[in-house]
């Protein structure tokens, strides 16, 4: 059965236009995301316009980290979805922005941990010489902004003070600007 259209593509075409592999497509189309319009004599599978949009919005779902099972609810017909009560598109969204967070504040703390790691005595490279400039370049690095910096040393300082005035010694810093630090961690972490 052949439906000639004015744009269409082959599997290898469509999956190359978007941005995808061959496998990808197939992929969609065995878990109903995606369907071709029809097939060449020669058994080919053959794609138009809608199809592309099609999958370019299931890439542009995917981008997120959106599960295939909620594309295909968002991708369903409003009325169908709707009928879910919470599961609709908006419902999706929702509930994956919320995940976003927690994965984010996840992450977050196992940069706190991978920073205390790095300055535990029994784990740094002895032979690694880190200074006040260099600590604070790799965190930022890391994504830490002043505030999570400041985080950091409230946590060190209420886990271990000794390891951490040590660990501040170890960076340069002068006693002064160690007591300093760690006057202002402990009144922080009293207030916690």
């Amino acid at each position: 059965m052949s439906h000639a259209r004015k744009d269409t593509f082959t599997l290898g075409q469509l999956a190359k236009r978007v941005g995808l592999a061959r496998s990808s497509v197939l992929h969609y189309e065995s878990v109903g995301l995606l369907a071709p319009y029809a097939r060449s004599p020669a058994g080919y599978r053959l794609y138009g316009e809608p199809e592309l949009d099609r999958l370019l919005t299931i890439r542009r779902l995917r981008e997120p980290g959106l599960a295939l099972a909620d594309i295909r609810i968002i991708l369903s017909p409003s009325d169908e979805s709707d009928l879910r009560g919470g599961t609709g598109p908006m419902a999706i969204l929702e509930k994956r922005l919320l995940g976003l967070t927690q994965e984010v504040e996840r992450i977050r703390t196992q940069q706190r941990l991978i920073a205390h790691l790095l300055a535990a005595p029994d784990i740094r490279n002895r032979r690694q010489q880190w200074d006040k400039a260099s600590w604070v370049a790799l965190l930022r690095r890391a994504g830490f902004d002043e505030e999570a910096m400041h985080l950091w040393h409230v946590e060190f300082e209420r886990e271990n003070p000794d390891e951490h005035a040590n660990f501040l010694t170890l960076l340069g810093l002068n006693p002064a600007e160690v007591a300093e630090i760690q006057c202002w961690s402990k009144a922080e972490a009293k207030s916690d």
